[in-house]
């Protein structure tokens, strides 16, 4: 390929990838209002903290529930707070510090 080629492929690329991320901005409003569009806003988010967690879950190659503790107590906690306040940054945050906090021994052993 020429250096044309690669510059007129380098444009395409950029504005398929421009127009792509543009899209929900210029069709909000023919869009907002449908009632697929308000189900996934309201479920979508908690789906993937579920399949996040899932999937960092079954990373781990644990022997004993004891190796997996400071996983399992911060998941306990971001779920409580999620049921409880609803708010996704507090509950991701409080479960990132515990399990750094176990992991890392400031809460002592």
């Amino acid at each position: 390929m020429t250096t044309t080629d690669y510059l007129l492929a380098a444009l395409i690329m950029g504005g398929v990838t421009f127009a792509l991320r543009a899209f929900p901005f210029v069709a909000r409003h023919w869009i907002a209002h449908h009632p697929r569009i308000q189900v996934l806003g309201q479920r979508l988010p908690v789906a993937m903290m579920l399949l996040l967690t899932l999937y960092a879950m079954g990373v781990q190659q644990w022997h004993s529930l004891a190796q997996g503790k400071a996983q399992i107590a911060a998941v306990l906690l971001v779920a409580a707070l999620q049921l409880w306040r609803r708010q996704a940054m507090l509950s991701i945050l409080s479960g990132t510090f515990l399990y750094l906090a176990l992991m890392n021994g400031w809460l002592g052993s």
